[in-house]
């Protein structure tokens, strides 16, 4: 199983602010397509690090993951499109709550590449049965190239904006799903 790191395995109360952007660029920029920023310059990875920094606490069902690990239901591997700038405050974290160890691999994006390109070219790696995202374009894309189950956490604006669809409030819910899934 690969689950992305924030926003599912963290916490990041950040995330509300996702589908307003996407709104904005898709209705007044008139951008379509998937298509992410990536940092270059010193303020611009300033302000991502900053962003970044609000993955503040793990997400609701980490103890579930780590039962999970440990009775050998699950093989956990943590993918995230992190740039490579952010690699040191990812390690601080895993190392903080003690979490490293629950993965089998952890995939970092240290090539800076767009974030849906690295993750589906890690799950076609691994092979994974199932993946964890709290990107609603980077779910849709997922779904359409691979044939993993990918489950969806959404937060309370994606929840209200895309009511009829499918997905978990947070990872404990999602874990529940797959573990009634595997029965």
């Amino acid at each position: 199983m690969g689950l992305d790191f924030d926003g599912v395995v963290a916490y990041n109360p950040f995330r509300v602010i996702r589908a307003p952007i996407t709104g904005f660029k898709r209705k007044i920029l008139k951008k379509r397509g998937l298509k992410f920023f990536i940092p270059h310059n010193r303020w611009q990875q300033f302000l991502w690090r900053v962003l970044h920094e609000s993955s503040i606490v793990p997400a609701p069902g980490l103890q579930l993951l780590r039962e999970m690990v440990k009775e050998r239901k699950i093989e956990a591997h943590l993918v995230t499109a992190r740039f490579n700038f952010l690699n040191q405050n990812l390690e601080r974290w895993l190392e903080k709550f003690r979490v490293r160890d629950l993965f089998t691999t952890v995939s970092v994006n240290n090539k800076n590449q767009q974030p849906h390109l690295f993750k589906q070219e890690i799950i076609k790696k691994y092979k994974f049965d199932y993946y964890i995202e709290d990107n609603l374009d980077v779910v849709e894309y997922l779904e359409k190239n691979n044939r993993v189950k990918i489950c969806w956490i959404y937060n309370l604006v994606d929840k209200f904006l895309y009511r009829n669809r499918a997905g978990f409030g947070y990872l404990k819910k999602a874990l529940q799903w797959i573990q009634d899934q595997e029965k």
